[in-house]
């Protein structure tokens, strides 16, 4: 598991984006700072113990500190930690910042759960590609480092087809994810208000992508149904 902080000073955004870290598969929620300071000293606490952080949404407008300073006195302290800035600012002068302090990545507010997931995806792939179990003591070639980056930056989502809202793709693309096990069209048109035709339709442009998966339901009379599966 992936383990992240949240620190923002608004109670309700950043229960919001807690409850975010926690939808996303391989991630867990440490905890939840309102400060710079409480942030600062949880990090320091965990990255003495044997269950660190390894990430931390760091919103950059606190009422003690900025997130940039937070940023710094964690490089200054060589505190192991990597570092996803979340800002309202839309400036240069910040996202200069905060790349010079090595954040693996910048969130604008609002963003949504999907805009997240993207860049946690992104994150996961970076960490497995370089905490890798024959990393350790392995040269690093050019072309590797140039493949970490890439995979930091991730990819940018593909329109869907002709017919197929994004919307509607992503609203089902989440029920799945969401949901336990597999689920029939008429399932998943019901809990989204669609009709079943259109579920289908949707479903299985995701198992087409790779994104889900469809299997025979077992057990049910009559003519075999479909359900579906989130691999993604």
């Amino acid at each position: 598991m992936i383990r992240v902080l949240v620190v923002d000073d608004e109670p309700l955004t950043g229960a919001a984006h807690a409850q975010y870290v926690a939808r996303c598969p391989g991630f867990e929620v440490s905890g939840v700072a309102r400060t710079g300071r409480s942030a600062l000293h949880a990090l320091r606490e965990r990255a003495a113990s044997r269950i660190p952080v390894d990430l931390v949404l760091l919103d950059v407008n606190l009422p003690d500190m900025s997130g940039l300073e937070v940023a710094h006195a964690l490089r200054t302290h060589r505190v192991p930690v990597d570092l996803l800035v979340v800002t309202a600012h839309r400036d240069a002068a910040t996202v200069r910042e905060a790349t010079s302090v090595g954040a693996v990545g910048f969130l604008m507010k609002p963003f949504t759960f999907e805009n997240l997931r993207v860049k946690l995806v992104s994150y996961a792939q970076y960490r497995r590609a370089l905490d890798g179990p024959d990393r350790e003591d392995t040269p690093m070639e050019q072309a590797d480092v140039d493949r970490l980056f890439t995979v930091l930056e991730g990819q940018p989502a593909e329109a869907p087809p002709k017919g197929l809202a994004a919307e509607t793709l992503a609203k089902v693309a989440e029920h799945m994810r969401s949901a336990r096990g597999f689920s029939s069209a008429g399932e998943v048109a019901l809990g989204l208000g669609l009709s079943r035709v259109t579920a289908r339709r949707y479903l299985e442009h995701m198992c087409d992508t790779g994104e889900g998966e469809r299997r025979a339901r077992r057990g049910a009379p009559g003519r075999p149904e479909l359900e579906y599966g989130w691999r993604g």
